[in-house]
């Protein structure tokens, strides 16, 4: 995934830590009890720092869009499932006599394989993008990596299932 050149939560606040206690001992030993008294204050702001939380609005209504994204990428998987597996009488039909191509693995069609290939790929996303939000610790530069991948993804899907569908139409049932 893209988030993985910005640092965790952890390390960042692991990393904080440690400029601020090399920046005290730095004072003190140069300013003694001037340095002292300075310090002080500095620290109470730094507390304060490192324990600020994100805003969970903004990480809430970031999850909630990675789902909204995610649920676009579910609604043309549901729509593929239901044309190959549906037995209702538009679907049956649709598969066998409008768009046969689109069930044939080995169909040489670069629309119709595009979309099999962000089909497969879309399915997997799905099952690691669960996994990657029950994960409590994702700070907002996280969120937004993966909403916008999540946004790409859904964009992906939905062109190369209707371009797919327009070359199974255009092939025909004897292509």
């Amino acid at each position: 995934m893209p988030d993985r050149m910005i640092p965790s939560e952890s390390n960042r606040r692991l990393l904080i830590i440690l400029v601020l206690i090399i920046s005290t001992l730095v004072i003190l030993s140069a300013l003694r009890l001037q340095g002292l008294l300075l310090i002080l204050p500095i620290a109470a702001l730094a507390v304060l720092v490192v324990g600020k939380r994100p805003d969970t609005s903004e990480t809430t209504a970031l999850r909630s869009s990675i789902t909204l994204s995610a649920e676009d990428i579910q609604d043309v998987i549901d729509e593929f499932d239901a044309f190959s597996t549906s037995p209702a009488a538009e679907h049956m039909a649709d598969r066998t006599l409008s768009r046969p191509a689109l069930l044939d693995p080995d169909c040489a069609d670069p629309d119709v394989s595009a979309f099999r290939h962000e089909y497969a790929t879309a399915r997997r996303f799905l099952g690691r993008l669960d996994a990657r939000l029950a994960k409590n610790n994702l700070d907002v530069p996280q969120l937004e990596s993966l909403l916008h991948v999540t946004d790409a993804r859904a964009l992906a899907i939905r062109e190369a299932w209707l371009a797919a569908r327009q070359a199974a139409q255009r092939l025909g049932p004897d292509y």
